[in-house]
């Protein structure tokens, strides 16, 4: 008995050799009864126990997703962006007096402006022109065009014995039909400085014009402007001067050689004959003077004055026009 202590225990002795396995294990096969019952098998295994009854398969269950009503929805943080510091401007150096800031400031154009007005219900030609009257300021065009045999631009004047005959009126609906039959470049000059009034009729500015031209205040195409008319322009009279006068007999006669050169028709409008000094030598520059009177004043004194004056002092007067 002691032996076998001694042996197991390992006192005075070494332990025995470990017992091997057989190399072969028979496997022995248990039928199963023929009745509905399995015996119930359990055997332990490196990987847990191991039964003979079938071991259920897990099943993923998908969670169902709650109503769209009691949804909960998180928002997602932003992720917060770091500011790019903004660069300081960039600053001349004191000493350098060479670097400037500049800044440009628009200002309005002087000359060759189209405002936005109408035209003055009394310039016929243009408004109606299959109206009588219409037809009477295209004799009258006629009648003067056919005085020019030679081809060439015409520089003409205007002028009448009193301030009631409808001199610009008359002027301003021969330029209309000149511009509609022939489409000559027409130009109208507001020399009449006692009476202006064509700037207005045509929605355009008064100034500057005629009179800061002959002053040299401004060049001559500046002070050119657009009507709405198609080949129709004007030179108004502009703001007068104490100097004015006395350039309108010495220049004035000197600018129209110049438009003619630009127009094939300058048209002047002196106003009524006495009231201005130098129509003299503006009449004695042009092609041909017409007068402008009342029907009921050709037979008066003053109107054959008139004609006498102009003739012996700036040349034949090609013709008059009656208004009534």
């Amino acid at each position: 008995m002691s032996r076998m202590f001694r042996v197991v225990t390992g006192a005075g002795g070494t332990l025995p050799a470990p017992v091997r396995a057989p190399e072969k294990v028979q496997s022995i096969q248990i039928e199963a009864p023929s009745d509905e019952y399995t015996p119930f098998i359990e055997v332990g295994g490196p990987d847990g126990v191991v039964t003979s009854a079938s071991r259920p398969v897990p099943r993923t269950v998908a969670p169902v997703p709650a109503p769209i009503a009691e949804r909960v929805t998180f928002p997602m943080p932003t992720p917060k962006s770091t500011p790019i510091p903004a660069q300081p401007p960039m600053v001349a150096a004191e000493s350098d007096a060479r670097i400037l800031s500049v800044t440009f400031h628009r200002l309005p154009k002087l000359g060759l402006r189209l405002l936005p007005t109408g035209i003055s219900p009394d310039i016929i030609a243009y408004h109606q022109p299959d109206h009588a009257v219409s037809g009477e300021y295209r004799i009258v065009r006629d009648e003067i065009v056919n005085q020019f045999e030679e081809p060439g631009p015409r520089v003409t004047l205007f002028t009448s014995a009193s301030g009631l005959a409808g001199t610009t009126t008359v002027m301003m609906n021969f330029a209309v039909s000149l511009t509609q039959e022939h489409g000559s470049r027409v130009l109208l000059v507001d020399a009449n400085f006692a009476r202006p009034g064509i700037a207005r009729r045509l929605g355009a500015s008064e100034s500057p014009g005629l009179a800061e031209v002959l002053g040299q205040a401004i060049p001559l195409a500046w002070a050119l402007q657009p009507t709405p008319l198609t080949n129709l322009h004007l030179l108004s009279t502009g703001t007068a001067t104490d100097a004015t006068e006395d350039l309108l007999s010495s220049d004035l006669p000197k600018l129209l050689g110049q438009l003619r050169q630009w127009f094939d028709w300058v048209i002047v409008d002196a106003g009524v004959w006495n009231e201005l000094p130098g129509n003299d030598a503006t009449a004695a520059a042009t092609d041909a003077v017409y007068l402008v009177t009342r029907h009921d004043e050709i037979e008066r004194l003053e109107f054959a004055n008139l004609r006498a004056d102009i003739t012996s002092s700036a040349g034949p007067v090609r013709g008059y026009i009656s208004t009534r």
